[in-house]
Parts: structure tokens; C-alpha cells; sequence
């Protein structure tokens, strides 16, 4: 067990995926179930441990880092503050979600571009990623109920200025999602790359990460092992559903999707579209896959971000006024 251990923390999360779906193959979906929901800061334990020095806060441009106490289970969260490059008060507030296997870190361009533009960006490390703690992965149930108490914690520290919005990438836009499906609180998303549900997302991953490999694995065999899953972190799959809380929300949601991102196939975002009200928007990116959309060379993915939190943040705010 120890050199199984050993062995995943060295190749990184597509070789892990890799590894686990060929012992998938040979009908291991207790193996599957187990990485599928183990966090990467377990195989990491000095990450969740570690805090950021006052002199890298400020290289790096972040204002303010703190923990805030989730659960159950419990768990501690990193949330770091970027504040706006002007001297004005935030046009608004908000959360920047990671992907899964990410961290906040990764995502310190976006909320950067987001202060430039005026507003309070909150990036958060989700449980068992970056700096938080946390022993499960749930494909944003558990994740979205974190992150309503993240919401309360900014609340005491007077930290949400103006409306609240959420901006995620992939894992972190299911999320982003799930968490406005069961909170009212926020009032804009911008979900780039998300998936519908768990159950379709998790063969898609495979297709990609060990392409005809996978048609040595029954899809039976994967959703058994997707149950699984549910069992050892304690959660229903069936509710890792973004249709259904896209369906829920009054939030408008702005969706950008690649064309060619077969990871999470496009597929998604349209479904994802067309459950939802009418205030929401779909954006396909071509020529674009997963990795790509989230460097985002052509700023493409800027632009409509800036555009539509400005209209759904910014802009209404002022009309409420």
C-alpha cells in the first residue's frame, strides 16, 4: 500500500487517472472509487500545512489570507482576498474557483484580471486542495456547502461589497454552479468548461485520458465504480448534478465552452444551456479543448467574463440603486 502511495504521489493527476483506469480494466473499482475521491492533498501533506509568508502575499499581490472553519465534516478552507488596483469601493464581490486537482494559486490571474476591473476577488482553496484541509472529493456537493459558509465568514468580516458573483473553471464551475442552485446569495456566474453530472463526466475523462484503452472497460464496470465512490465519501452521485441546480437558480449564468475540449465534451454545456433560465448565455470557444480554455490565449474568455459580470454585478447594482 505504502509504494502504491509512493508511486501516485509521482505521477501527477493524468497518470493517476491513467493508473486507475487500467486497474479498472483488470476490474479493480475500488481503486477507481478511491482516487476518484481522494484529494490531492493527500498525497501531499505538507501542502495543507503550509501558509504563505506576508512577503510572497504581497509579490503575489494578494491582500488578505485566512481560514475559515466548513462542515461537517470538517475542514479548513484557505481563502485569500484580492482587492481592486483602484482606490474606489469594489463594484462587487467575487469567489474564484479552482479546478479539480488545482488550487488557488493557478487561478491568481483571473482574479487578478477581475481587481483590475474593480472588483473584490475571494480565491478559495477547496477542501483537500492548496492550502485547505479535507479527506474527500464530492464533485461539488459537499464543495458548494463549504462554500455558503465561506459566504457567512465574509459576511461577519464585512468582505462582500456590492452583489455577490462566483467565476469557476471546470470542477470549479459545477460548483460554481451547484453552490448559486442552493444559495441565493449569489447573483451572477460565470462557469467555464463545467460538467452536467458526475455520472457522464467520469467516462468522458477516461475517453481522453487513455483513448481506446477505455473500450476495454464496460462502462457497468465505471459506474459501479462511481457508486462506489458515493459510499466511501459519503454522497449520493446521483445528486453531483449540475443540471438540476442550474434549473434552480434565478443567478444568470454565462457558460464558455471549448469546441474541441474532449475531456468534458461540449456536450455538457449545452445540456447545461438549455435547463436553464432565460437570463443565462452559452459560449462555445472553437478551436479550444480544456487546457487551452483555461490559459485562454485569445482573452476571449476575459472578455465575456468582464462583459458579463459588469451587466449582472456592476451595472445592476447601480440600477437597484
Amino acid at each position: 500500500m505504502q509504494q502504491n502511495r509512493k508511486a501516485l504521489k509521482q505521477c501527477g493527476p493524468i497518470g493517476i487517472f491513467a493508473a486507475m483506469m487500467v486497474g479498472c480494466s483488470l476490474g479493480c473499482s475500488s481503486f477507481l472509487s478511491q482516487v476518484m475521491t481522494t484529494p490531492p492533498n493527500r498525497f501531499n501533506p505538507f501542502s495543507r500545512a503550509a501558509t504563505t509568508a506576508p512577503a510572497a502575499r504581497q509579490v503575489l499581490g494578494i491582500d488578505q489570507q485566512f481560514t475559515v472553519a466548513v462542515g461537517p465534516p470538517e475542514a479548513s478552507l484557505s481563502v485569500s482576498i484580492v482587492e481592486p488596483s483602484s482606490q474606489q469601493p469594489p463594484r462587487g464581490t467575487l469567489l474564484v474557483l479552482h479546478g479539480i486537482w488545482g488550487r488557488s494559486l493557478w487561478m491568481l490571474g483571473t482574479a487578478q484580471m477581475l481587481a483590475e476591473e474593480g472588483y473584490r476577488a475571494v480565491l478559495v482553496d477547496l477542501r483537500g486542495h492548496g492550502k485547505s484541509t479535507g479527506e474527500k472529493v464530492t464533485y461539488g456537493i459537499q464543495e458548494s456547502l463549504d462554500l455558503s459558509q465561506v459566504i457567512d465568514e465574509l459576511e461577519d468580516r464585512n468582505l462582500i461589497s456590492g452583489r455577490l458573483g462566483v467565476y469557476g473553471i471546470s470542477f470549479g464551475a459545477a460548483t460554481s454552479i451547484q453552490l448559486a442552485g442552493r444559495d441565493e446569495r449569489i447573483e451572477a456566474v460565470v462557469a467555464v468548461a463545467p460538467f452536467s453530472t458526475m455520472r457522464d463526466v467520469v467516462p468522458d475523462y477516461s475517453r481522453t485520458v487513455l483513448p481506446g484503452i477505455e473500450r476495454l472497460i464496460p462502462n457497468e464496470t465505471i459506474q459501479n465504480a462511481v457508486n462506489q465512490a458515493g459510499q466511501r465519501a459519503d454522497f449520493d452521485p446521483d445528486m453531483a448534478d449540475t443540471i438540476s441546480a442550474i434549473s434552480q437558480t434565478d443567478a444568470p449564468v454565462l457558460i464558455v465552452h471549448g469546441t474541441d475540449d474532449w475531456m468534458v465534451p461540449p456536450y455538457h454545456a449545452l445540456r447545461l444551456y438549455e435547463a436553464a433560465k432565460g437570463q443565462s448565455r452559452l459560449v462555445f470557444i472553437p478551436r479550444t479543448g480544456h487546457v487551452k480554455i483555461w490559459f485562454d490565449p485569445t482573452q476571449e474568455v476575459a472578455e465575456e467574463t468582464r462583459d458579463w459580470f459588469d451587466e449582472w454585478i456592476a451595472d445592476a447594482a447601480r440600477a437597484s440603486d
